[in-house]
C-alpha cells in the first residue's frame, strides 16, 4: 500500500556535500608563529638569569659598615685599621689579607651609598653577561688589583672601598663590547660601549680633581678588568657553567672568608692606638721622674716600683708593626736598666759616681728609642691613627 504523505527529506532539503571546488581559505587549519629574532632570544636569556652575588656583595658591604660603626666609626683611623683597611706598613709586616678586605670597607655613609649604587647598576649587568661564577672571580681579582694599585702608588694612605672592583666591572663591560663584535646583538654592543666609556672618563677626571679619592685604586681595577675580560669569555646563552669556573668561584668566596677570619684573629679594637700611646707616655713619665730624683740626690724619691709598673704596661702594648715592636723593646730595655740602677742606689744608700755614669747611659738609650719612635710616628703613625702632639710656641 502506498502512502500519499510527502517524504520529510527531499533532495532539496538535504545539506549540500562539500565541494572540492571550495576555496582553500575556508578550510580549517592552525597558524604557526614566526621564529623569534636571535637578538631577542639572546636578550631574553640574559635577562632571565639570576644575579644573587651582586646583592650578596652589597649586603656584605652593609654588614661590615654597621659593625664598624658599632665598633668606633667608619671614619676612625684606628677602626679602619682594625677591620682591615689598606695600610702599607701592616701589609709589609705580613698582613697580606689586607689586599682583599678593603674591598668591603667604606669610609662614611656617602662612600658606601655611592659605591653600592654603582655596584647595583653595573654589577647586575656583568653578572648576567658572565654568569655568577665568573662574576665572583672577576670581582675579587679586580678588587685585589685596585688595592694593589693603591699600595704601589699611594703607600702613605689608609684606604678602603669597592671602587677599584667597580672600575674593574666598567673595564669588563668595555672590553665585552670590543671583543664580542660578532657574537652579541649589535645594538647591545653599541649601547654598552657608548655608555661605559664616558662614565669611566668622567669618574677618572673626578678622581684627579679630588685629592681624597684614591685614583690609583680606580686605575688598578680598571686595567685588571680589561685584562681579565680578554681571558674570561662571557656566559653564552644555552651553555652551562664549566667546572673550572665553579672551582674558581669557590676559591674566591673562600678567600673572603679567610681574609675576614684573619681580621677577627688579629683584631685589637679601635682602642689599640690609645693603649699604645698611654703605655709610651707612662714609660716616659716614670723614666723622667726617676732621672730627676737621681740628679737631685733624692734617694727616697727613686721608686723602682713605678718603673716596674711602667715596664709591665709597656710589655702589654698592642703590636702595631715590626718597627714599633722593636722600638718598644728598646724602651723596655732602657727602663729595665733604670730599674736596676735604682735598686743599686737604694741598696748602697748613696748616689755614687758610677751611678751617675749609668744614669747618663740609660738616658741616652731612652732618648734614642724615643727619637726612633717619633720618626716612626711621622712616617707610619698616621696609618694607625697616631700622630705627634703639636708643640705650642709662646
Amino acid at each position: 500500500m502506498k502512502s500519499e504523505r510527502p517524504c520529510a527529506v527531499t533532495p532539496d532539503t538535504q545539506p549540500p556535500a562539500p565541494s572540492p571546488a571550495d576555496p582553500p581559505s575556508l578550510r580549517p587549519h592552525f597558524f604557526e608563529a614566526p621564529p623569534l629574532n636571535p637578538d631577542v632570544l639572546f636578550l631574553r636569556d640574559i635577562q632571565r638569569r639570576r644575579i644573587p652575588f651582586t646583592y650578596v656583595f652589597m649586603g656584605l658591604n652593609f654588614l661590615v659598615f654597621i659593625a664598624m660603626e658599632i665598633a668606633g666609626g667608619t671614619t676612625n683611623p684606628a677602626t679602619l685599621i682594625s677591620f682591615g683597611a689598606k695600610s702599607n706598613p701592616a701589609i709589609d709586616s705580613g698582613e697580606y689579607w689586607r689586599f682583599l678586605t678593603p674591598v668591603f670597607i667604606h669610609i662614611g655613609i656617602l662612600h658606601l651609598a655611592f659605591n653600592s649604587y654603582a655596584l647595583w647598576i653595573v654589577g647586575q649587568q656583568v653578572e648576567r653577561l658572565y654568569g655568577s661564577a665568573r662574576f665572583v672571580t672577576l670581582y675579587i681579582l679586580m678588587g685585589i688589583a685596585g688595592v694593589g694599585g693603591s699600595y704601589v702608588f699611594n703607600p702613605d694612605s689608609v684606604s678602603a672601598g669597592a671602587s677599584g672592583a667597580i672600575f674593574g666591572l666598567f673595564g669588563v663591560l668595555l672590553m665585552f663590547s670590543v671583543r664580542n663584535r660578532r657574537r652579541v646583538p649589535a645594538f647591545l654592543r653599541r649601547a654598552i660601549g657608548a655608555g661605559i666609556l664616558p662614565v669611566i672618563l668622567l669618574n677618572l677626571a673626578i678622581g684627579l680633581a679630588i685629592p681624597a679619592i684614591d685614583n690609583a685604586a680606580h686605575v688598578g681595577g680598571l686595567v685588571a678588568g680589561m685584562a681579565l675580560a680578554t681571558l674570561f669569555g662571557f656566559h653564552e646563552p644555552g651553555t652551562r657553567t664549566g667546572q673550572f669556573a665553579r672551582m674558581a668561584q669557590m676559591a674566591a668566596l673562600a678567600s673572603i672568608a679567610v681574609a675576614f677570619l684573619q681580621v677577627a684573629m688579629n683584631y685589637t679594637g679601635p682602642g689599640a692606638a690609645d693603649r699604645f700611646i698611654d703605655s709610651i707616655n707612662q714609660a716616659q713619665q716614670s723614666f723622667q721622674s726617676s732621672r730627676r730624683a737621681i740628679r737631685d740626690g733624692d734617694i727616697d724619691g727613686t721608686r723602682s716600683e713605678d718603673i716596674g709598673e711602667a715596664i709591665g704596661v709597656l710589655r702589654d702594648t698592642p703590636e702595631l708593626s715590626p718597627e714599633s715592636n722593636r722600638i718598644v723593646q728598646q724602651l723596655d730595655q732602657a727602663l729595665a736598666n733604670q730599674s736596676s740602677l735604682i735598686e743599686d742606689i737604694r741598696r748602697t744608700g748613696e748616689i755614687r759616681e758610677n751611678h751617675v755614669r749609668q744614669l747618663e747611659q740609660n738616658t741616652a738609650a731612652f732618648r734614642q728609642a724615643i727619637e726612633a719612635l717619633f720618626e716612626w710616628v711621622d712616617r707610619e703613625g698616621g696609618s694607625y691613627g697616631i700622630q705627634r702632639r703639636a708643640r705650642q710656641r709662646n
